[in-house]
């Protein structure tokens, strides 16, 4: 219902629709034919003109040109249902317990990463619906898939393949390399060779990536804080680091499950800048944690109120609590039933028991 009465909130709206209009824009030179980037993207950006300047890999834009046959007010509605659906299939993808889907649900009207996503009609609410997608997937390689396109949209979900080569999963990792090729290939008739030469152009020619207005990074608050540029830049790589090596640690010490949610979860850190709307990522480790039977973790969408300064703190928590959620009830071995559960025997030890004791005067 929160949702719904946004709609029309966020209708003419300050920022409404923002980010969609620099995809929709992509996509409509796609369907004219025109070169996907506008020549002076760099340029724009490095002077903090952001307005309609797209700067994702091509695939995005193509996937988008089906809703060029709207003219862009009709497109950013159509785009606003779309990514409602997603946030409703995602939340019915986790794989936890029917209450956690729809407290998820629940929480998600709350959140203002959400809200805001809505707003500028982001991509956020389609990421975490193909990042439930993969939790729910599990050990079927087709997750590679899933993997591969996530990692299409936003870079930085390449931890799920540091996560899948940390726990063996040769097969996911050979799915998802091969079905990067099969985007690589599928778009160059539609961009040429030419599309993915400017995209390489603008990732090595953007600057300040990590400092930029509306950017949340920790790099940002320390200097706005007044810390030294070295120290704040240097920042970022060790986030980096941090958000890898926490994968790592995952896959190799954890259980799948919780391997992959701090997988979906450590973009928040390795990406080079932070803007509020990624926090939408809160609702796969706030599933894992009430799943787990932490019912707190359902508050960690909340979180995403706090002031902009606290939210790289935020998403530093929603890294760490998954890896002390403690097992699932179904994976707790010995170590994890207390005396009452050791002491009960259970039916199978109980019908051999009786076996023993009836077969036992004849012996």
């Amino acid at each position: 219902m929160v949702l719904i009465l946004a709609s029309g909130v966020f209708a003419g709206s300050r920022g409404s629709g923002y980010d969609f209009r620099a995809y929709d824009e992509a996509a409509r030179r796609i369907a004219g034919g025109e070169p996907l980037y506008l020549a002076d993207t760099v340029a724009r950006y490095n002077a903090g003109v952001y307005a309609d300047l797209y700067i994702y890999p091509p695939q995005l834009a193509i996937a988008l040109v089906p809703l060029t046959v709207f003219d862009q007010s009709a497109a950013t509605v159509a785009w606003f249902v779309l990514r409602l659906v997603a946030l409703g299939l995602g939340c019915l993808a986790l794989p936890v317990r029917p209450w956690v889907r729809v407290a998820v649900l629940g929480i998600a009207g709350l959140s203002f990463p959400v809200l805001y996503d809505l707003n500028l009609g982001n991509i956020s609410l389609v990421v975490f619906a193909l990042s439930a997608l993969v939790w729910r997937l599990g050990e079927r390689p087709a997750a590679g898939v899933v993997g591969a396109v996530l990692v299409a949209i936003r870079l930085p979900f390449g931890s799920l393949g540091l996560a899948w080569l940390a726990m063996r999963r040769w097969r996911h990792v050979a799915t998802a390399i091969g079905t990067g090729v099969v985007l690589l290939v599928v778009a160059l008739p539609i961009v040429g060779f030419q599309g993915y030469a400017d995209y390489l152009t603008i990732l090595r020619g953007l600057h300040g990536i990590s400092t930029g207005p509306d950017n949340l990074s920790l790099s940002t608050t320390l200097q706005e804080a007044g810390a030294p540029d070295a120290l704040a830049s240097l920042v970022v790589p060790l986030g980096m680091l941090l958000g890898a090596g926490l994968t790592v640690f995952a896959a190799v010490r954890r259980d799948a499950a919780t391997a992959t949610v701090v997988a979906l979860t450590a973009p928040l850190l390795l990406g080079p800048f932070f803007h509020p709307h990624y926090l939408v990522a809160l609702l796969i480790p706030a599933a894992f944690l009430a799943d787990r039977g932490r019912p707190w973790g359902l508050l960690l969408p909340l979180l995403g109120w706090l002031p902009g300064p606290l939210q790289p703190l935020v998403a530093l928590i929603a890294l760490l609590a998954p890896l002390a959620a403690g097992p699932a009830a179904d994976e707790a071995g010995p170590a994890g039933l207390d005396a009452t559960d050791a002491a009960a025997p259970t039916p199978q030890t109980a019908t051999a028991s009786l076996s023993r004791t009836v077969r036992a005067p004849s012996s």
